[in-house]
């Protein structure tokens, strides 16, 4: 019931096992053609157990505990994720191997991914961190706090976020928050059907990230989806804030 999950899974190997994923579950390819037991925020109970699974994987911040409840009263396990920081999402990479027969697959993923945090935090040691502004969408100005996934790879990567702490994960900027933090670079998620993110921050020239050329594109998954592609996502920051090409490629997560 979650696409970072779905995603892990395929990456584990596991892709001929996934019975059932949700709508919004895209990512390897071959996991649009499983069947969709509902959206991410609302399955079906009755599509889910069509599915005859052995196991659900379910998330904490989405998943309710009266899905779980009733999962479990069919006498269906449920396993539940919840992973906050890159921390638990190393974490969470091996914890899913073991939960799901392949603990060396899991092992392997999780090293794998704590790698490419040591070698992000290698590249970037010694030199002074760059202010960046994490946008998680344009209209409106929705911006990444510091309690955020996105906020820990920013930071792995030798960067220091604009947005200070805050009630909310995801505040609702203005121009005037933008045009007062000044950062030195503005990284934006861009979702499809969005505007032009070069486009729409040449509306204030004064800032330096628009002077310098420093609005960059990041896929969206590489910062928010905890699993094996935050690898592409730290070394995206580290090329954008410092200008070091640390090599990483989207790993093929194939069935």
């Amino acid at each position: 019931l979650v696409p970072s999950v779905t995603e892990v899974l395929f990456a584990l190997g596991l892709g001929p096992r996934v019975a059932g994923v949700t709508r919004y579950a895209d990512y390897p390819p071959p996991a649009r053609l499983k069947p969709h037991v509902g959206n991410y925020d609302a399955p079906s109970i009755e599509a889910i157990v069509a599915t005859h699974p052995d196991l659900v994987i379910a998330g904490a911040d989405v998943d309710s505990p009266t899905l779980v409840e009733r999962l479990s009263a069919l006498h269906i396990p449920v396993y539940v994720v919840y992973p906050q920081t890159l921390d638990d999402t190393i974490a969470m990479l091996a914890r899913l191997g073991k939960v799901t027969g392949v603990p060396a697959a899991g092992a392997r993923l999780s090293a794998s991914l704590r790698r490419s945090v040591d070698r992000a935090e290698a590249a970037v040691a010694g030199r002074p961190p760059v202010r960046v502004l994490l946008c998680e969408m344009l209209r409106p100005l929705v911006v990444a706090g510091p309690k955020t996934l996105a906020n820990a790879l920013l930071h792995v990567a030798g960067g220091q976020n604009v947005v200070s702490s805050g009630p909310l994960r995801y505040p609702t900027w203005g121009p005037e928050g933008v045009l007062a933090a000044d950062p030195q670079v503005i990284i934006v998620a861009p979702h499809p059907g969005g505007p032009d993110p070069i486009g729409y921050f040449r509306r204030w020239p004064e800032l330096t990230a628009v002077r310098t050329d420093h609005v960059v594109t990041i896929d969206a998954d590489w910062l928010q989806f905890p699993g094996p592609r935050l690898a592409c996502g730290l070394a995206a920051l580290v090329k954008a804030l410092h200008g070091i090409d640390l090599g990483v490629k989207e790993p093929a997560c194939l069935p």
